[in-house]
């Protein structure tokens, strides 16, 4: 679909022009040159990747709207728990990278921007420090050997307890009576509980998965366990699946499609979009809702 410049360009100053933005705003919010900004309001440049972000954070829409106007699902309305309760974290944090940044403190920066200038203060400062004591470059080798191995051991004890679990769904005929059988076994955790009651899922019938790709990524690393609700299966658009097709096991965003069949959607743009015709549909089985997960960062 080829991009009509002027609408961008109309779209993006008829929300400047509500929230009261000069372009100097947009300017200092998203940390973009004068000129760049310009190119959009001006019809001669789109934007895109992470400026394109930036802009629909500041502008208080989807990047999708900026691009395109309507967007053609409502899926974006119904936000997951979990992603409102990150969403708040980081505007919680706004206040602390303004004044840590010495900044304007009356301009809608983008979170985005913040976060970025910040950590890149925090690096430069660690980097100083760091360097205070600096290793030789075999000490360092052998460090990043060793941490590598570490975290590659443990996620493979993951991968391998997923493909445990999941190989177990072959011995039955079907999947209805496999979700009827399962039970999840481990004792339930006070923090496992409270999540499954703010989502309005069955802990008993969750299925724990670790994310074994960076398809999802940034919100679901490699690694991260997902919490799968086998009981929820019905297509929300927008929400997050563990899917089985053939051999491939993952998760992705599903979108009903109006003739019939099924997008899939993977949040890393490596990852290309796949689409499912109305004739393939039965090749894909979804096994249940990805209604939480957790990164982890090993130290």
């Amino acid at each position: 679909m080829s991009m009509d410049l002027d609408k961008v360009a109309e779209r993006i100053k008829d929300l400047m022009d509500s929230k009261g933005l000069k372009q100097v705003d947009v300017v200092k919010a998203i940390g973009i040159s004068k000129s760049s900004v310009s190119k959009w309001l001006n019809a001669k440049a789109c934007p895109s990747g992470e400026y394109l972000r930036r802009l629909s954070e500041v502008l208080e829409t989807s990047e999708y709207w900026i691009l395109n106007g309507e967007y053609p699902y409502s899926s974006y309305e119904d936000i997951d728990d979990a992603m409102d309760y990150m969403n708040a974290y980081e505007e919680s944090m706004r206040d602390h990278y303004i004044a840590e940044l010495g900044l304007e403190p009356d301009l809608p920066y983008s979170i985005r921007f913040l976060q970025e200038e910040f950590e890149t203060k925090m690096f430069s400062e660690h980097e100083k420090i760091e360097q205070q004591y600096q290793l030789s470059a075999e000490q360092e080798r052998e460090i990043e050997e060793y941490e590598e191995w570490l975290e590659w051991e443990e996620k493979a004890d993951d991968f391998i307890e997923n493909r445990s679990i999941l190989e177990q769904i072959k011995k039955y005929s079907n999947l209805s009576m496999f979700i009827e059988d399962f039970k999840y076994v481990e004792e339930t955790l006070r923090l496992q509980s409270e999540i499954a009651r703010r989502t309005n899922t069955n802990l008993n019938k969750t299925l724990f998965y670790n994310q074994e790709d960076s398809s999802m990524e940034p919100l679901i690393s490699v690694g991260a366990q997902c919490s799968v609700d086998l009981t929820k299966r019905t297509i929300k658009n927008g929400k997050f699946y563990l899917i089985r097709r053939n051999s491939f096991y993952g998760v992705r965003a599903l979108f009903s499609q109006s003739d019939g069949g099924l997008l899939l959607q993977c949040k890393n743009k490596e990852y290309p979009d796949e689409k499912i015709s109305k004739s393939k549909i039965d090749s894909l089985e979804v096994l249940g809702y990805v209604y939480a997960w957790t990164n982890m960062d090993p130290w």
